[in-house]
């Protein structure tokens, strides 16, 4: 003897057509890194941006003391450490749209 379940139909979801960003931009915006103009930071992404790449911000990294953090996430995370209001537009221009991160910048505790 035979049977067969007979499953529900399930509508496919047309993926084309939502916004999913590629890359995200995370800003620790903490006690300590207050203290390193973090909100002038996360100002200088919010308005230099291209428009497909998601930016948020954090309340902590868990690496104070390190200056403003920013972690690139793409394919995997990468972290800059003390990073400076003017060199927003740096990351930018070599990481997120040339895809070369700022190898001078980078935070050594996780890239060495």
């Amino acid at each position: 003897m035979s049977s067969e379940i007979q499953l529900p139909s399930v509508n496919k979801v047309d993926l084309s057509q939502q916004h999913i960003p590629q890359e995200k931009v995370v800003v620790c915006r903490g006690r300590s890194c207050r203290k390193y103009n973090a909100a002038q930071v996360f100002d200088n992404f919010r308005q230099n941006l291209p428009p497909d790449v998601e930016l948020m911000s954090v309340q902590c990294l868990g690496q104070c003391g390190n200056g403003t953090m920013v972690v690139v996430e793409f394919v995997d995370q990468t972290w800059y450490s003390e990073v400076h209001p003017d060199e927003v537009k740096i990351i930018i221009q070599q990481h997120i749209i040339g895809k070369s991160p700022v190898k001078e910048m980078l935070y050594p505790k996780f890239h060495k």
